[in-house]
C-alpha cells in the first residue's frame, strides 16, 4: 500500500504522445445481473495521460454508477483537520522521537530536510499523519498534480452527468484510521522512507509497465520485490492493502449480485495495485467464479 501511495501515486511525470493507445489496466466482470468494469487508477498524473483509451471512456459512459475509493471532491476539509487534530497528534509533550528508533528518527530528519519541512512543525504528528505529509510534500516537490489523476478525471466527468451516481467504497475516517491505527509506528515510517528513497529509481519502469498494461511486472515491482527484500513489510501490506482488497471485493460482489429488470453497469476506479496479484481484486473475483476478462 505505501509503495502505491508513495511511488505509484508519484511516478507519472514522464510524457507520452501515445496516451490513447496506452493499455493501462481495465477488466470486465460479468454476472447474470450486472457488469462491473475494474479500472486501475493513477492518483497523480499529467496531461500526457489523456485522452485515455476510448474503450475505457466508453465503459464509463455505459455505466450507471461510478464507484471510487473515496469521492475526493466531497471531502469536508474542516472535518479532516479536526480529525487530524484530535487523533493524529501526540498530547502532553510526547513527540514522534519518543515512539520510533533512533535510526528511523535520523532517517526522518534527513528526509524532512530534503523536503524543506521544519521538524518542529511536525514533531507532534503521529506516524500515519507524517507518512501522509511526506507523500504529499514529495509529490509536490516533483511537480505532480492530483487534479490530473484518473479517479479525479472520472469524478469530474460524472459531475457533468446528473444521472451518473457515485458510490464510495470507503470513508475518509476509514482511510485516515488505517494510518492512525497502525500498531508498529517505527515500521510504518521505515517503509515510507524506504519507498521515498527508492521511488525515483523505479519511476521509469513503473511508467512503462502501466502504459504497457504489464500486470505481472508491475505486481513484481510493487509487491514481490519489496517483500523479498524486507519481509517485515508484510505487516504493513496486510493492514493497509490486502485487508482493503478483501473489503472492496465484498462490496463489488454485492454489485454483481444486485438484481434489477435490466443489467446494471458499474465503473469501478481504484488504485492500480488493488487489482493486481494473487491477493488483488481481479484474482479474488475470478476465484469466486465470475467471468472476468481483460479489455
Amino acid at each position: 500500500m505505501l509503495r502505491q501511495l508513495l511511488i505509484i501515486l508519484s511516478i507519472f511525470v514522464f510524457s507520452s504522445a501515445q496516451a490513447a493507445n496506452d493499455k493501462a489496466f481495465i477488466w470486465q466482470v460479468n454476472s447474470d445481473d450486472s457488469v462491473v468494469y475494474l479500472t486501475g487508477s493513477i492518483h497523480f498524473a499529467d496531461k500526457s495521460f489523456y485522452p485515455l483509451r476510448q474503450e475505457i471512456e466508453d465503459a464509463f459512459d455505459r455505466s450507471k454508477y461510478l464507484v471510487v475509493e473515496l469521492d475526493i471532491n466531497q471531502i469536508d476539509h474542516d472535518s479532516y483537520n479536526q480529525l487530524v487534530s484530535q487523533k493524529g497528534a501526540y498530547k502532553a509533550g510526547e513527540t514522534i522521537k519518543d515512539v520510533i528508533s533512533e535510526d528511523t528518527w535520523l532517517q526522518l530528519r534527513q528526509r524532512l530536510e530534503h523536503l524543506n519541512i521544519d521538524y518542529e512543525a511536525v514533531k507532534n504528528f503521529k506516524p500515519g499523519i507524517l507518512v501522509l505529509t511526506l507523500s504529499a510534500a514529495h509529490a509536490m516537490q516533483m511537480g505532480l498534480d492530483p487534479q490530473l489523476g484518473i479517479d479525479i478525471h472520472f469524478l469530474l466527468k460524472a459531475a457533468k452527468k446528473p444521472k451518473k451516481q457515485i458510490i464510495e467504497l470507503e470513508t475518509l475516517e476509514q482511510q485516515i484510521g488505517l494510518f492512525l491505527d497502525m500498531p508498529n509506528a517505527d515500521l510504518l515510517l521505515k517503509e515510507s522512507l524506504f519507498s521515498l528513497d527508492e521511488s525515483e529509481a523505479l519511476m521509469a519502469d513503473m511508467v512503462h509497465y502501466w502504459k504497457q498494461g504489464d500486470e505481472s511486472q508491475m505486481n513484481k515491482l510493487l509487491f514481490e520485490d519489496a517483500i523479498d527484500q524486507y519481509p517485515a513489510f508484510t505487516e504493513i501490506y496486510d493492514r493497509l492493502f490486502y485487508e482493503r482488497n478483501r473489503q472492496m471485493t465484498s462490496k463489488i460482489e454485492i454489485m454483481l449480485k444486485q438484481q434489477s429488470t435490466t443489467k446494471t453497469s458499474y465503473f469501478v476506479v481504484v488504485g492500480s495495485g488493488h487489482l493486481l496479484g494473487k491477493k488483488g481484486i481481479v484474482n479474488a473475483l475470478t476465484k469466486k467464479g465470475y467471468k472476468v476478462k481483460r479489455l
